[in-house]
């Protein structure tokens, strides 16, 4: 089998080597359709014919108005009547951000040393039609609100489920940007199967809490998830021979726009010391020990705890006493989260210490808030606590005093002499005649300088032998390696490039500080490199996002200069410099 395979693999050297015709090079681009919605992805084809190398990457022109996703690269070499043809053929998905006609188009590469251009497509883009039901769709969101009537700080439940029937990875979500609206995750995604219009789905459901700090009616926008979906059927062989793309298709599904209608919170019954805290929540205290002696210390502990905007709890004052000293500790707010919203206690505690005896009653507090669900505001209060004291032992210190000329007693201080408990260890010197300067020859003659040049000829010396043991290619490697992130943070800063050279930027970071000799750096090998090296997968994740969305403003012609882009870049980088080894 192998002799048959040898014997395949030379008649087709044979026949490319001695039938090769040069072909004049060219630049075409297609697009898989003319008409589109909003929801597709539209495959657009970028053909290299007449060459199977290319030193640059695409620019393209005419895609302000469309996201950018890189399919794959593939190459190609074909026979016909003994010519030999070859190409590349670079593959993407474009998905629209608004209605309209548009020119795609053209797209400029440089090819064996030229810049070439292509031909333009267009491409009209209208509104999704609208069908009843989804069971005719293998994808789609749907996005829900525990209540459009809320008031201001209550929480309210955000629900996506996506549904599916095929094979989906690469999952991100993008939810609406608002103004004065906050959305918090509530645990993990949950999975599970159901039945929807009569077909079986695999649904995926996320939960988020939805607090309103302003009243007003809003229009919650449509959350978006990106994914890749994998098309169904066997691929050829010669697909994963000549061809580095992948199985998916880009898609993006988009949910329906909800209204939600913030209210003010009441101000008939609104207490003076209310301070915005809006739920359910109750309050406990406690007194211990209830009797002690004078001087003694004892605990209140108070604690609230309950379901709401738990972040307002207040510091609760507990006012002056004057039968005690009191210290306060740090509050401690514990916060929890459940399917239905977020919950926790805030716990508060004084040491309280009487200064003398009698049975002392201590102060209730108080605290309000607005209960979503009565509508209506209240008022806790601690319960009241008695605190017994009992007198404490004192210790008496006795003050003599003596009066002037009276005689000593038992109780007077006695006056002791002063008596010597130790000397000096140095000689004490009465006089200068027995001073002198030991070694005095060592100040003078040319001992002296010696002692002076001696440690700056040693110091020249080391630093020679340093510097040539620090030219050899190992130190040289490694100097680079020290430096890699350093000359990436100086290059972003200072030369302030554009997204064609922050990528550039980065793969030179990777040769100097993985010592390796990449020429060409595209996303997912970013991301191989780095995982093999012991990056975090989160960490490596960011960064070949960050690399396909530079790539992306490369595309679409807007290379120019992004500092935040650069900044990102720096931040991803300095964390990778924790992680890899």
């Amino acid at each position: 089998m192998k002799k048959v395979v040898a014997v395949i693999v030379f008649i087709f050297l044979s026949l490319l080597f001695s039938s090769w015709v040069a072909a004049e090079v060219g630049v075409t681009l297609n697009l898989d359709r003319v008409e589109a919605t909003l929801e597709d992805s539209v495959r657009m084809e970028v053909n290299i014919s007449g060459s199977r190398s290319s030193d640059a990457i695409p620019v393209f022109h005419g895609f302000e108005d469309f996201m950018v996703t890189k399919g794959g690269t593939s190459s190609r070499v074909e026979i016909v009547n003994g010519k030999v043809n070859s190409g590349i053929t670079y593959t993407y998905f474009i998905q629209p951000r608004k209605t309209g006609t548009f020119k795609i188009g053209p797209v400029s590469i440089k090819v064996d040393g030229r810049v070439l251009e292509s031909n333009s497509a267009t491409l009209t883009v209208k509104v999704s039609s609208q069908q009843s039901g989804h069971n005719r769709k293998p994808v789609f969101i749907e996005a829900s609100i525990s209540s459009h009537d809320v008031y201001v700080e209550q929480q309210a439940l955000y629900s996506l489920k996506l549904y599916r029937r095929v094979n989906v990875d690469d999952l991100s979500l993008n939810l609406p940007e608002m103004e004065h609206i906050t959305f918090k995750q509530l645990g993990r995604p949950h999975e599970y199967q159901t039945t929807y219009a009569g077909s079986e789905y695999q649904v995926l459901e996320i939960r988020y809490t939805l607090l309103a700090s302003k009243e007003g009616d809003y229009a919650i926008g449509p959350s978006k998830i990106n994914m890749s979906v994998r098309r169904p059927g066997r691929r050829s062989p010669f697909d994963d021979f000549f061809s580095s793309s992948s199985s998916g298709r880009p898609m993006t599904v988009a949910s329906k726009p909800l209204e939600l209608k913030v209210l003010a919170l009441p101000e008939e019954g609104k207490p003076a010391d209310f301070s915005g805290l809006v739920g359910d929540f109750q309050i406990k205290s406690r007194l211990e020990p209830t009797g002690l002696k004078a001087g003694e210390s004892a605990t209140l502990t108070v604690q609230v705890s309950g379901r709401g905007n738990v972040n307002r709890i207040p510091d609760i004052d507990l006012p002056e006493m004057p039968f005690a000293r009191i210290y306060s500790d740090q509050p401690v707010l514990e916060t929890e989260q459940d399917a239905h919203g977020f919950g926790g206690k805030k716990t508060m505690k004084w040491a309280l210490v009487p200064g003398k005896a009698g049975r002392f009653e201590i102060p209730v507090l108080t605290l309000s808030f607005f209960n979503s669900d009565t509508e209506k505001y209240n008022i806790l209060h601690t319960p009241v606590h008695t605190l017994s004291v009992l007198p404490g032992e004192t210790q008496e210190v006795a003050v003599f005093h003596s009066s002037p000329g009276a005689g000593k007693t038992a109780e007077s201080p006695i006056k002791k002499e002063i008596q010597q408990i130790g000397k000096d260890i140095l000689p004490i010197h009465t006089s200068a005649d027995n001073l002198s300067a030991p070694y005095r020859t060592l100040s003078t003659g040319w001992r002296f300088q010696l002692a002076l040049i001696g440690p700056l000829l040693i110091y020249m010396m080391l630093l020679g032998s340093l510097k040539l043991r620090n030219q050899s290619p190992e130190r040289l490697a490694l100097s680079k390696s020290r430096n890699a992130f350093k000359a990436l943070t100086k290059r972003c800063r200072q030369d302030q490039p554009g997204c064609a050279d922050l990528i550039d930027v980065f793969k030179n970071y990777l040769n100097d500080r993985l010592s390796l000799s990449i020429g060409t750096l595209t996303a997912d090998d970013a991301a191989g490199f780095l995982q093999k090296q012991g990056a975090d997968p989160e960490t490596a994740g960011k960064m070949c996002l960050l690399i396909q969305r530079l790539e992306n403003a490369v595309y679409a012609g807007e290379d120019l200069k992004n500092t935040d882009a650069a900044n990102d870049l720096i931040e991803l980088v300095k964390a990778l410099e924790k992680e890899i080894r």
